[in-house]
């Protein structure tokens, strides 16, 4: 899955792929104009932190806020929570084939 997001009153891109609970997932912050800024990933299957019940929106919140302390950066919004962008699915995959949208 590629999907937009909206946290901490930044935009966001997540690119996710694997099980849940044991996804890889990539975080890229889009700057103005769509352009990429900051980075990080993880794979929760091998980070020894990963709660694999917790929720795929939830470990990408915690991804973003260790991006942000790791790289010494600041949230427009604080206290805005995370939120899906509506029509930002940007490719949806299941089984390794590209599905339509």
């Amino acid at each position: 899955m590629v999907r937009e997001f909206l946290y901490r009153g930044d935009r966001y891109r997540a690119t996710v792929h694997g099980r849940p609970g044991k996804e890889e997932i990539f975080i890229v912050q889009m700057l103005e104009d769509d352009e990429e800024g900051p980075e990080i990933s993880i794979d929760r299957f091998e980070d020894a932190s990963n709660d694999p019940q917790a929720s795929l929106e939830a470990a990408i919140a915690t991804l973003v806020d260790r991006m942000h302390a790791e790289q010494g950066l600041q949230a427009s919004e604080p206290s805005a929570p995370f939120a899906w962008s509506d029509g930002k699915v940007l490719a949806r995959v299941h089984n390794g084939v590209r599905m339509a949208h």
